[in-house]
């Protein structure tokens, strides 16, 4: 049974992540950092200490979390690549829940739709092939 459909909406599923995590990285990261700093031109030393330590440590997860998206995508799409068909890998299903797991708490609700459409399919191509493979008595 191809395994088409599942391979096609993880290669788009990682391209989104890619796109996210990359908008994540130099957009959001660069216009965290420079409002953060217009916010504290006005405030006197001791808040602005506190305040730009906040903001270095808020850019930091911000960063964090860019690249950890990054490399999820690319093992998305290296998943996506190395699924082969009339098998059940069971590292597949693993990382497809996973990763719609990730994608929920990230609260990324396209993420979620894509991954969660390509687990089910997954899932239910998983079955079909264990049909049709099972001994007939």
């Amino acid at each position: 049974m191809s395994r088409g459909l599942e391979r096609k909406l993880l290669i788009i599923g990682a391209a989104w992540n890619m796109i996210t995590a990359l908008l994540t990285i130099f957009n959001y990261y660069s216009w965290f950092n420079r409002e953060g700093a217009q916010r504290l031109e006005t405030v006197d030393l001791n808040t602005a200490i506190a305040g730009s330590q906040m903001v270095n440590n808020i850019l930091q997860i911000i960063l964090i979390f860019g690249i950890f998206m990054l490399i999820g995508a690319l093992i998305t799409f290296l998943v996506a690549v190395k699924i082969r068909d009339n098998e059940i890998q069971k590292k597949v299903v693993i990382w497809i829940g996973f990763w719609v797991v990730v994608q929920l708490l990230s609260m990324d609700l396209i993420g979620v739709s894509i991954y969660l459409v390509a687990f089910v399919v997954y899932l239910a191509k998983n079955k079909a092939i264990r049909m049709a493979y099972e001994p007939v008595a």
